[in-house]
């Protein structure tokens, strides 16, 4: 069971602490105005227990703390992907055949262009 608040959005007027299960199809029909507005308002009871939110200012200030943790390194990550150079193959200092070129070597050819680097 779940307790509810009902507002109704034509008069404003609340239902406070209707107890409910959480199947129930929420009331609909305001008993100060008659009108069909009720809107339903999750409130409180066990529903909070169930959450994860800090109780405590500790446990807050703990929470607060390893987010800040995360964003700080996620910071110095992305900065030192910014200023790392880009990683070099091996094969980009005496590559100098252009795809054409290397689509017309045989396979001997190929294998000793990649090894040695030379056409």
């Amino acid at each position: 069971m779940v307790n509810y608040d009902y507002i109704c959005q034509h008069c404003d007027h609340e239902m406070r602490n209707v107890m409910q299960s959480i199947k129930d199809k929420p009331k609909k029909v305001c008993p100060n105005c008659g009108k069909h507005k009720l809107k339903r308002v999750l409130y409180g009871g066990e529903f909070c227990s169930v959450s994860k939110a800090p109780s405590t200012i500790g446990q807050l200030a703990d929470k607060n703390a390893r987010k800040a943790g995360r964003q700080k390194m996620s910071e110095i990550v992305s900065q030192s992907k910014e200023n790392a150079p880009a990683p070099e193959s091996p094969l980009s200092r005496h590559c100098t055949a252009t795809d054409r070129e290397v689509r017309a070597m045989t396979d001997q050819q190929r294998i000793r262009y990649i090894m040695e680097g030379k056409k």
